[in-house]
């Protein structure tokens, strides 16, 4: 019997049509989430909540109270199971400091002891974006805490803000927004006989310490001297090693911290640098959005990891298009796949993800049009409808999301009710 060779080439050529055409509808119906809302053991007004698991798989809340006088009360509860603890006090006073998009938070050291850091108020020279960090140590989960101490020795007044952090086997590596450069010109200035300070010059760096167990400062460095000024860090662990992402700037070759001017316009896009036996690497760019602008939104990244999985959240106005893009790594970060986009058009940013199991999807929150959205994204780029979780208002940075097993994520984020911020709580499924 003849063979019909070429009808089952077009036989073949038609399955694997069929096939790739069977793969596009698939990702054209991608999963679905779901949101449930949760009770919430933050009574009354609350703000800046942030999220931390702890090594047992407990997972610990933060926030700060406003008080009827001034100032804030910041506290936390641990979730046991299902109910939540009853609220402990970190500090309390007239000083402490708040913005929406810079959120303190606590850390676990190894051994159980927790860490909290969180900014004071530093008005000794009318810097009204001056700050001063504060560190505690609690060995009871929270109930009592140790003197609070400054993970740092210089005298200069000058911001020490938007902090992440990540564990290693001695403490926790901390990360921030540091303005020594800035008041060092600050300060030279007026020693000069200025009659006033020029708020503009001098660069805001990326500074990292490392914490011990007793909190003590161990080691520390400048990872990146020249950034944008006042938009959030995000950390992670790969299995090559800490991550930190964070908006840096693009200036020209040679050009000094002290020369910096945060009026300038530049090119203020999302960069990663990693921790090795080396120290930190040269940072380099997440995703060329190529966004100029002479002023910091206020807005920065996320970064969740799983081995040499990564991805990365964050937002941008690049040609005045505002959007929030996510983008995965296979290699800790040493590169990345092409940027997927998740908003639905008007993106607002204050982006955070949660890394799945296997590091090939994520769970992606940001603002849109004053509410919380979460999306299921693939790596691939499949994604599911968002779901809003509720209103939010602006620059309301959306803490860390944590996945929980069982195909869910617990989710955190702040609302207003009768004009009173309030923290919610909700487990995202899919």
């Amino acid at each position: 019997m003849a063979v019909n060779y070429a009808r089952i080439r077009m036989l073949s050529k038609a399955a694997w049509l069929a096939a790739v055409l069977s793969l596009a509808a698939c990702r054209q119906s991608p999963l679905s989430i779901s949101v449930q809302v949760e009770r919430s053991p933050v009574a009354g007004a609350g703000v800046v909540p942030q999220l931390t698991r702890l090594h047992d798989g407990r997972i610990l809340l933060s926030w700060q109270k406003p008080l009827p006088a001034g100032g804030y009360s910041f506290e936390m509860a641990v979730r046991e199971a299902s109910e939540w603890s009853g609220t402990r006090t970190i500090s309390s006073g007239p000083n402490l400091s708040m913005f929406t998009a810079d959120l303190p938070a606590v850390a676990e050291l190894p051994g159980g002891s927790l860490l909290a850091y969180w900014e004071l108020k530093d008005a000794r020279d009318g810097d009204p974006y001056a700050t001063t960090i504060q560190t505690a140590i609690s060995t009871d989960e929270g109930r009592t805490w140790s003197k609070a101490t400054q993970p740092y020795g210089e005298a200069f007044s000058g911001q020490h803000s938007f902090l992440s952090w990540f564990p290693s086997k001695d403490g926790i590596g901390l990360l921030w927004l540091d303005a020594n450069e800035r008041s060092k010109a600050r300060y030279a200035s007026v020693a000069s006989g200025s009659p006033k300070a020029d708020s503009n010059l001098g660069s805001i760096g990326l500074r990292y310490a490392a914490l011990n167990l007793k909190g003590e400062v161990t080691r520390e460095a400048f990872v990146d001297p020249i950034t944008c000024e006042c938009c959030p860090t995000s950390a992670a662990v790969t299995a090559q090693g800490p991550v930190v992402v964070y908006r840096g700037r693009q200036e020209p070759p040679g050009m000094r911290p002290s020369e910096v001017r945060s009026d300038k316009p530049t090119v203020r896009d999302i960069y990663l640098t990693r921790l090795d036996a080396n120290g930190w690497t040269k940072p380099h760019v997440v995703h060329n959005d190529n966004w100029v602008i002479n002023a910091c939104p206020d807005n920065g990244p996320a970064v969740d990891a799983i081995a040499n999985h990564l991805a990365v959240a964050w937002w941008t106005r690049s040609n005045d298009d505002p959007k929030v893009q996510v983008a995965f790594s296979k290699d800790s970060g040493d590169t990345f796949g092409q940027a997927v986009r998740v908003d639905s058009g008007k993106g607002e940013g204050q982006v955070t993800l949660a890394l799945l199991q296997d590091g090939k999807a994520a769970i992606v929150g940001f603002l849109e049009e004053g509410q919380t959205w979460a999306r299921y994204v693939t790596a691939a780029g499949s994604m599911s409808p968002a779901v809003s979780l509720g209103a939010s208002p602006r620059h309301s940075r959306l803490p860390k999301w944590i996945a929980d097993g069982n195909r869910s994520v617990v989710a955190v984020w702040t609302t207003k009710q009768n004009e009173l911020p309030r923290v919610n709580v909700a487990r995202i499924s899919w």
